[in-house]
């Protein structure tokens, strides 16, 4: 079921004390959707770290990617394949990686290659849109 980006879990519900959460951005829309989402998390509180492999040129979306740098929010330079590390690290995935035009870029990389990792994440996966793949 999809999340709108205004909810969040309540910290406290968290299985660790640090409220990490990993964001995975996609190139398009859903990907500037998810930089955004970083940046609330951050205000509110939890400490997010971004996977954004394939940057828009968008000026808009390099904005946002600026804001998120400035808040001293960390991006990750490849997402781990060994999915324990990802289940070990953070408390929950937020999935901004296709959304609505999901099956456009499903097969493509490195959406193909993301999508086959978290598809074995066993921590709790927050969508933005639709969930990708």
């Amino acid at each position: 079921v999809p999340v709108s980006s205004h909810q969040a879990f309540p910290l406290l519900s968290l299985p660790r004390k640090q409220p990490t959460v990993l964001v995975v951005c996609g190139p398009a829309q859903n990907g500037a959707i998810g930089l955004v989402c970083a940046r609330h998390l951050r205000i509110f509180d939890y400490e997010p770290t971004i996977f954004y492999p394939k940057r828009s040129p968008d000026p808009l979306y390099r904005d946002f990617t600026t804001q998120c740098e400035k808040m001293d929010i960390p991006f990750l330079s490849y997402l781990p394949t060994e999915v324990q590390l990802i289940n070990d690290a953070y408390n929950a995935v937020v999935d901004a990686v296709l959304g609505a035009e999901g099956e456009a870029g499903e097969g493509r990389e490195p959406c193909a290659a993301i999508l086959a990792t978290l598809k074995h994440v066993r921590i709790p996966i927050v969508s933005l849109d639709v969930p990708s793949g």
